[in-house]
């Protein structure tokens, strides 16, 4: 995870957000919800956050939009014990995030408290590095996430930012960087790539800057 800007609300919720909510908030039947809910996810919206993420998900860093459409996760979730559904339409709670970390088996509708370790890390508020180290073992060959504040355990616990596909798969992107690095001195190219992989649009963004600082 990677400290991300927030950009400019979308055109279409400073015209329409403030409709939506009370369209939503007054629905007193749940076809009538579900359908005013729904509005959420208009290509405007969808679109900003792709290019604001740079078509990550916001958790976990991996590359969304070459393989799925990705989804628009609400930080604060919109329905479920904690949920808020007026803030469905605030851009401010709005991310880009991948089917897994916003799946039922992670994040879904969950959200912690202060008192249980929350809030969770978010990229557009908080200072990811503050929260995480990124870890990469030479002996075990994995690059891992852990928190080293009580949020940032909480949020890689939440968000199962080590579960096993992902930490393998990110391993190896990691050990390609590691291998990469030995040519930079001398050779442009690679400096040139190690240098990209720092960049905001790259995926694991965060190893490549703890790494090659």
């Amino acid at each position: 995870m990677i400290k991300v800007a927030r950009q400019p609300k979308p055109k279409i919720l400073t015209k329409k957000a403030d409709k939506w909510r009370r369209t939503l908030l007054s629905a007193d039947t749940k076809p009538k919800r579900i359908r005013a809910e729904a509005k959420y996810r208009h290509r405007e919206i969808k679109n900003a956050l792709v290019r604001m993420f740079c078509g990550k998900c916001a958790y976990c860093e991996s590359k969304i939009t070459h393989a799925d459409y990705g989804q628009i996760e609400h930080f604060r979730p919109k329905r479920g014990m904690r949920g808020r559904p007026d803030l469905v339409f605030e851009w401010t709670n709005l991310l880009l995030a991948c089917g897994v970390c916003n799946g039922a088996g992670h994040k879904s509708d969950r959200f912690p408290e202060t008192g249980e370790g929350g809030p969770l890390v978010n990229p557009c508020e908080d200072h990811p590095e503050a929260h995480f180290e990124f870890h990469c073992d030479p002996v075990a060959r994995l690059a891992s996430v852990y928190g080293k504040t009580r949020r940032g355990i909480t949020t890689e616990e939440v968000l199962g930012l080590n579960r096993t596909e992902l930490r393998e798969y990110r391993s190896r992107r990691i050990r390609h960087l590691v291998a990469l690095a030995e040519y930079a001195d001398w050779d442009p190219e690679a400096a040139s790539l190690l240098e990209e992989a720092k960049q905001s649009s790259a995926e694991y963004a965060a190893f490549a800057r703890a790494l090659f600082k």
